[in-house]
């Protein structure tokens, strides 16, 4: 179990930083990710969730997944 456990810490580190330097737009994208995760369950539930704000949200994270991407590949 302790191995599994450090395995998923190093898969999340690894996303996290790419090898030597934390890259910022990832961070923005695992975050609006996650609040956009929570924004459609709560959503799903019969919540009160404005729908545009669910769309800026998926943009902000497909925005920075992209430009973190491109970022990978223009080193």
């Amino acid at each position: 179990m302790k191995s599994a456990f450090t395995s998923v810490r190093s898969f999340i580190s690894n996303i996290i930083s790419g090898n030597s330097d934390t890259s910022h737009k990832r961070i923005i994208a695992i975050l609006s990710f996650l609040v956009l995760i929570a924004m459609v369950v709560v959503k799903a539930k019969g919540g009160q969730v404005d729908s545009n704000l669910i769309y800026v949200f998926a943009a902000l994270t497909g925005g920075q997944s992209a430009l973190s991407v491109i970022e990978k590949f223009k080193k």
